[in-house]
């Protein structure tokens, strides 16, 4: 994914993926922080979650944004077109790339991430 990094490429060599990845630039709740889409994707464990049935996902990103703890946020239902929403605070465990049938999860990049995002088809390098 664009941004991360694995968090031991001697492991990932070995197709030892259980140590996950850590972001290239680490957040710092500043301006100009934004979202990545990543489309096709396995929500990540959600016990560290929050989630309102009741707001559409353009207030969903305004309340990510206000939560520096907030990494990431995703439709809460995604039928019909998608309502609600789940944000994750903290780290996102478990995220996995789908070939297909995957939901689309919005991770906050810090700003120097963000620069070139007009050139990116998605969030995958």
């Amino acid at each position: 994914m664009k941004g991360f990094v694995p968090k031991d490429p001697n492991d990932w060599e070995k197709a030892d993926w259980s140590h996950g990845c850590v972001r290239k630039v680490p957040l710092s709740c500043e301006r100009g922080e934004d979202f990545l889409e990543y489309p096709d994707i396995k929500l990540p464990d959600s016990r560290k979650a929050w989630y309102d049935r009741t707001i559409d996902l353009k207030e969903c990103k305004n309340r990510c944004l206000r939560n520096c703890s907030c990494t990431a946020f995703a439709n809460l239902d995604v039928r019909d077109g998608g309502s609600g929403c789940i944000l994750w605070l903290g780290d996102l465990i478990d995220i996995r790339e789908y070939e297909e049938n995957g939901q689309t999860i919005y991770v906050r990049m810090a700003a120097s991430e963000i620069v070139n995002k007009s050139n990116i088809k998605n969030g995958f390098e």
